[in-house]
């Protein structure tokens, strides 16, 4: 279980270099990303974590999406693809259709790694704002991309924790989600601001999404290897 009593402190930590360069962030070994692969076979995707361009301007970094999917990463022991610079790029543009040919070196690299790693699922952390109706949105475009019952599992979670959710009725869905649903599971979870947090007064919510996040991660894992059970049940059956 995670230790919420350094929740914050490990957060803040994490944050300074997606603060650094103005929010821009900085490359790291001379690339735009850090990735890392952990055991259970589900992987963080934060590409908003620094500034992204897109439309001919600069758009705002989703605060806190990158520390958050590091963090709960490295805590519950599965995987994070996470961008750490802006190229003038947006590796989640454009929205509301699925591109046939990508450019974006952030998207490539995640499908291989998907690939790579036999990736079960795909979660995409955005952030959106206290003016939106639901605390947690959690797109699939009506379960296109990704099967119901790993959502159910994330939206009972939240909402045991007192998190509203519904399905993304106020999004488009990106390409992150897009892309790598073409692979496998994928869905894009928007997290209102007040919940982003490293503020006392709001730890409650952020407690609350991490607690139920956690939760929600090893319950979904504990889903795939019953799948693969009757997979492999079925193959046998076969012979």
């Amino acid at each position: 279980m995670i230790n919420t009593n350094t929740i914050i402190n490990e957060l803040q930590n994490l944050n300074y270099q997606f603060l650094k360069n103005n929010k821009n962030g900085l490359k790291i070994n001379g690339k735009s990303y850090i990735y890392e692969k952990g055991e259970i076979p589900i992987i963080i995707s934060a590409p908003h974590a620094v500034k992204q361009y897109r439309e001919s301007q600069v758009k705002l970094s989703d605060y806190l999406t990158g520390p958050l999917a590091i963090y709960l990463a490295q805590k519950c022991n599965c995987s994070y693809f996470v961008r750490v610079y802006n190229e003038n790029d947006d590796p989640n543009f454009p929205i509301g259709i699925t591109m046939l040919n990508l450019q974006n070196d952030y998207l490539r690299e995640l499908k291989n790694f998907i690939i790579l790693y036999n990736q079960f699922l795909v979660i995409d952390l955005h952030g959106c704002m206290d003016i939106k109706q639901y605390d947690c949105s959690l797109w699939s475009n009506n379960y296109n991309t990704c099967e119901q019952e790993i959502i159910k599992i994330f939206k009972n979670n939240f909402n045991s924790y007192n998190l509203s959710t519904d399905n993304g009725n106020e999004f488009l869905g990106g390409q992150v989600t897009r892309q790598c649903s073409l692979i496998t599971n994928a869905f894009q979870i928007e997290i209102k601001r007040k919940i982003r947090t490293l503020k006392l007064e709001n730890y409650y919510l952020l407690k609350s999404f991490i607690d139920s996040f956690e939760k929600s991660i090893y319950e979904t894992y504990d889903y795939s290897i019953k799948l693969e059970k009757v997979r492999r049940d079925k193959d046998e059956y076969k012979k």
